[in-house]
């Protein structure tokens, strides 16, 4: 479904950027909820595509509550989001990982305590933009010194953990299970079966080399 509401006032938007007819926003729930949740519908839509079922936008938003969250989004001239990234800094409700579970003990997943962030709701259908929202994020994660900041990728689809690679994150040592979301996965011969994701942990050396040679 396409919105064609009209884009919120600049003065609520922080790091605008217009690039080969793309605006590139960031907010907060706080400060714009509505675009929010118009990458919240892109973001189920786009998962939707793939054959994910299983979203929870009450479980989602949940984590956008009291400033929590950055989104980082790319909107074209018929002001409709072609990408989306966000960081979760820990909050009340902790990171959305904390809720999975291991996939080799079935217990559940623990993260270390800490500035840990995370960093989730990546969906783009122009790989361009989604390359900038996602350097947009690390850019993000730089500033606010997380001491890590983790991300997640389906097994199935090695080649988004690939592109995670690209922008400095790495197999996190820590934690080198896999991890499940008991109702998020795919429809496999009329039941849901859990998609089982892969734990990647930024590396701010890696992040920094990469960036210092675009």
């Amino acid at each position: 479904m396409s919105h064609q509401t009209t884009l919120p006032s600049l003065s609520l938007i922080e790091n605008i950027e217009i690039r080969n007819d793309l605006s590139f926003l960031s907010c907060n729930y706080e400060s714009n909820p509505d675009l929010i949740e118009r990458a919240r519908e892109f973001v189920q839509l786009q998962y939707s595509k793939l054959g994910y079922v299983g979203y929870d936008p009450e479980f989602d938003r949940q984590f956008d509550l009291n400033g929590y969250s950055r989104y980082f989004i790319a909107v074209n001239h018929s002001e409709e989001i072609v990408a989306t990234s966000r960081v979760l800094t820990r909050g009340p409700f902790g990171l959305p990982i904390e809720y999975s579970l291991r996939n080799d003990t079935n217990e559940k997943t623990i993260l270390e305590n800490g500035n840990i962030a995370e960093m989730n709701s990546f969906a783009a259908s122009s790989m361009a933009a989604g390359s900038k929202v996602l350097s947009y994020s690390t850019d993000f994660l730089l500033e606010q010194g997380f001491s890590s900041t983790y991300g997640l990728y389906d097994i199935e689809r090695p080649a988004m953990g690939k592109l995670y690679n690209r922008i400095g994150a790495v197999h996190s040592e820590l934690h080198p299970y896999k991890i499940y979301f008991p109702s998020y996965g795919k429809v496999d011969h009329g039941s849901m079966t859990p998609t089982i994701w892969g734990i990647q942990v930024s590396d701010v050396a890696k992040i920094i080399a990469k960036k210092s040679h675009k």
